[in-house]
């Protein structure tokens, strides 16, 4: 029953903040945040109620990853101009291994140049096209609309996968299926189908009454994983139920993971050159060396699910054993997170076990960035297959997207044969 509350508190809070995305009717939104408070508070009553019976002391440790990181940290390499260091994932097999031994030391690795200025220019004029196509309002060129998006759900685009031709071309060009292949160590993967963000700039905003910063366009900052770590060693994978009538099956592709179908890896590809001050991707290199250890300490996993203050992390619930963990505000771990910069065009790869999160932007700049995740193919059965085989192709119709003509490892990766 606990499970069923969490579930449907999280369906309406994300219908909610879609419906403000769209402009939906005042009514609508109304009628809307009504049933979300009455679910926000069937869930105060369940809380109330899990706190009454005893709970086990658990160790402080469980509260702070930190204690078991503290022997791994490692500083991120930047090059001589400021970027985090990155390789060629088509400079042969010598830089290809380097790569490699990077991303299993640092638990992450990014390969420039995947796409290339002009994939991403029209990258960026589809993901603006879509904001002002579905934010009432909005115009790219004029900072006094820039109001109208928001920060509050950390600029990502409202659907859970994006189909337009140029984010699912991104997806499956031969570079960032070479890339993903690498450290996969699998040449037969798929590739995730996500969505895309947006970070508003902060500083130095040229309005039409004169220059500000806007300070409260900032995005909230967050350390998580996107697993379950309960499940993680212990789960056996639901992903073969996913049926994919919904758009947001392709998400629990991400949350879902389990060690025996590993390994598991995440991505961003970077549609714009990302500096420190723009805001965007940090991480706590090496964390995949502790997690088990981390991982082991937390206690039973329903004191996560209701947590009520910043001591402790929590759980949030995606259904069948899927979910994300959340670090406390408080958590020393923050500490030790590093912004990873990137060039447009470059591909950062992590390890799932790896904490991250983003920092908001202190700039004058957008951050633009698109999300890929791939796993392989080998653990995904033919029935799961074929409905994700049909939900792509019936998006890509409907965003007349012609995929035709591409080679065969590439419509594969992508899911289509």
């Amino acid at each position: 029953m606990v499970f069923q509350e969490l579930n449907a508190y999280e369906e309406q809070l994300r219908l909610l903040k879609r419906l403000k995305l769209q402009g939906a009717d005042k009514s609508v939104l109304h009628a809307a945040a009504l049933k979300l408070r009455s679910l926000k508070r069937a869930g105060k009553t369940a809380r109330k109620a899990q706190l009454i019976r005893p709970q086990p002391q658990r160790q402080c440790s469980s509260r702070n990853g930190a204690l078991f990181y503290r022997p791994y940290s490692l500083k991120i390499p930047k090059d001589s101009e400021g970027f985090s260091v990155a390789f060629d994932v088509a400079a042969g097999e010598t830089t290809k291994a380097e790569a490699i031994e990077f991303f299993e030391h640092y638990g992450f690795v990014i390969f420039r140049d995947v796409i290339d200025s002009s994939c991403c220019e029209q990258a960026r004029v589809e993901i603006w096209d879509y904001l002002e196509n579905h934010v009432a309002g909005f115009k790219r060129s004029d900072p006094d609309t820039f109001h109208h998006l928001s920060s509050q759900t950390h600029g990502l685009a409202p659907e859970p996968a994006i189909f337009s031709e140029q984010i699912f071309r991104n997806r499956c060009c031969s570079k960032v299926l070479e890339a993903f292949r690498a450290v996969l160590h699998d040449e037969n993967i798929l590739v995730s189908h996500d969505r895309w963000c947006v970070f508003r700039p902060t500083r130095d905003i040229r309005f039409r009454h004169g220059v500000q910063d806007m300070k409260s366009w900032e995005t909230k900052e967050n350390l998580h994983l996107d697993l379950n770590p309960w499940t993680f060693y212990t789960g056996v994978t639901s992903l073969d139920q996913l049926t994919y009538d919904n758009l947001r099956d392709f998400s629990k592709e991400v949350n879902g993971v389990v060690q025996a179908t590993g390994p598991h890896v995440q991505g961003i590809l970077a549609l714009n050159d990302n500096r420190a001050e723009d805001g965007g991707t940090v991480l706590v290199a090496g964390f995949q060396k502790c997690f088990r250890q981390w991982q082991k300490s937390l206690g039973p996993m329903s004191e996560y699910l209701h947590s009520i203050d910043d001591s402790s992390g929590r759980l949030v619930w995606r259904g069948k054993g899927a979910g994300s963990y959340i670090f406390s505000k408080n958590d020393q771990l923050h500490k030790y997170k590093q912004r990873v910069t990137m060039r447009a065009g470059s591909l950062l790869i992590w390890d799932q076990r790896v904490v991250h999160g983003s920092a908001h932007n202190n700039s004058g700049n957008f951050r633009i960035a698109q999300f890929i995740k791939a796993f392989r193919r080998v653990f995904v059965g033919d029935e799961r297959l074929h409905h994700r085989t049909n939900r792509i192709k019936s998006e890509l119709r409907k965003n007349g997207v012609s995929f035709g003509k591409e080679a065969d490892n590439m419509q594969r990766a992508a899911g289509l044969i």
